[in-house]
């Protein structure tokens, strides 16, 4: 299975949270997807699964067009809604929620506020997903955004959720994950080892067992 961010979007520019709310890529942001799309024709990826929201869903056609393979729509893939803190940039929400923001940065997982999606509500819609996709006949790909992809990562390769933002999960990046582990397509760089430094052993499971 491949996960790939979306492309840049003038939030994103911005550094601002930009949750469920719906905006087009940039410019850049297109050009992010269609190099992205130029190294996976050598992969063999039979469809792809995209969020609701516009930029995955742009970022899918994009891919799509370029791979010759049809898309569908997951609501599963959809990024976490932030709530209060959407629109906002990190520096803004420090200042409007600083309880809430170190808590944030202390234990992501551990933080509850009404509006906004638990982590551990992404990961379980994102294991679910995961194992649906694992189950299909070719390999898919999935559009979606920064949430789903570290929880989903985190869920299949048997980490807490603690280490959610350990992970640096650039626009337009794609992480392989199959019954060997995660890694980065640029550089093949392990997930594991990015999360919790070398010498860790995996856990005995895999994506099919979600």
């Amino acid at each position: 299975m491949y996960l790939v961010r979306h492309g840049e979007t003038h939030s994103n520019r911005l550094q601002r949270y930009a949750g469920c709310s719906e905006e087009p890529l940039t410019q850049s942001g297109r050009e992010q997807i269609r190099a992205l799309a130029e190294r996976l024709r050598s992969h063999q990826i039979g469809e792809i699964w995209t969020s609701e929201i516009a930029r995955a869903r742009e970022s899918a056609d994009i891919l799509a067009h370029i791979l010759g393979v049809p898309t569908g729509v997951e609501h599963r893939l959809n990024e976490m809604r932030m709530g209060p803190w959407e629109g906002f940039s990190e520096t803004e929400v420090a200042e409007r929620f600083p309880e809430a923001y170190a808590l944030w940065c202390r234990a992501p997982d551990q933080l509850r506020m009404d509006g906004r999606e638990t982590l551990a509500a992404v990961a379980w819609r994102m294991a679910s997903a995961l194992e649906d996709a694992a189950a299909r006949a070719s390999s898919v790909l999935f559009a979606t955004h920064v949430a789903p992809i570290r929880c989903g990562l985190l869920t299949a390769l048997g980490l807490p959720l603690r280490y959610y933002r350990r992970l640096t999960v650039e626009n337009a990046a794609c992480f392989v994950l199959d019954e060997e582990g995660a890694h980065r397509l640029e550089n093949g760089h392990s997930v594991i080892t990015e999360l919790t430094g070398d010498g860790f052993e995996r856990p005995s499971s895999s994506v099919s067992k979600l």
